[in-house]
């Protein structure tokens, strides 16, 4: 019988923005922030879970008109957990990193546009555009996902793709990441940057990431 070799592999994360923003703003570009993998630790689920099965008999009793009942939705639209982490150097990608999931710059509304909240960049990557947010824009099962309360909170688009032969990648809609929940870690190799995010929006595979520009264009 032959074997099949399961082994860590290299792979990027992207962190991208909606691109929809004003001339102003950097007009309709999509902007990402590349992340490379280091400690092979990316874990998410690859798929949104169904509604639940719930038996219906009679009294307690099975029979024949036993059946089968479907649960409420929240279940189908509860966000789910995604993490990873990541080497810090001394670079501008970093900045803009620790930026776009401590909320150290966090997101503000733009009087007289409708695409929802922004990352200010200009401390991050010494540019003056922003990173506009994913929030409200995807849909689950074809029902437009609501906006934050919170207009200041921003989701973003996360695709991850490993490297290889066929090359495997997922697209993670409207992650929102906790500001309390990212940390760094320091260590004599460096420091360690833990990501720890929710994906309020539907997962889909891919075989590519999606065509867009750095970030550090912005700079």
């Amino acid at each position: 019988m032959g074997k099949i070799l399961l082994q860590g592999k290299d792979g990027q994360i992207r962190l991208i923005e909606r691109g929809m923003a004003y001339p102003a703003e950097g007009g309709s570009t999509t902007h990402y922030l590349e992340v490379l993998f280091c400690e092979m630790d990316f874990s998410a689920t690859i798929s949104r879970p169904r509604t639940e099965e719930r038996l219906i008999m009679d009294r307690g009793n099975f029979d024949t008109v036993s059946h089968y009942a479907e649960g409420d939705d929240a279940p189908r639209y509860a966000p789910i957990p995604i993490s990873f982490s990541c080497r810090l150097s001394d670079t501008v990608d970093t900045r803009a990193l620790a930026d776009l999931l401590s909320a150290a710059s966090p997101g503000v509304v733009v009087a007289g546009t409708t695409v929802g909240a922004r990352i200010p960049l200009n401390n991050a990557a010494g540019g003056t555009s922003y990173f506009v947010t994913f929030d409200g824009s995807t849909t689950i099962d074809g029902n437009s996902l609501p906006a934050f309360v919170d207009s200041t909170k921003c989701s973003f688009r996360v695709e991850v793709l490993w490297d290889g032969t066929t090359d495997l990648g997922y697209r993670f809609e409207e992650v929102y990441f906790t500001p309390s929940e990212q940390s760094i870690t320091e260590s004599a190799d460096g420091l360690m940057l833990s990501g720890s995010g929710q994906c309020f929006g539907d997962v889909t595979r891919i075989t590519a990431f999606q065509s867009g520009t750095s970030v550090l264009a912005f700079s």
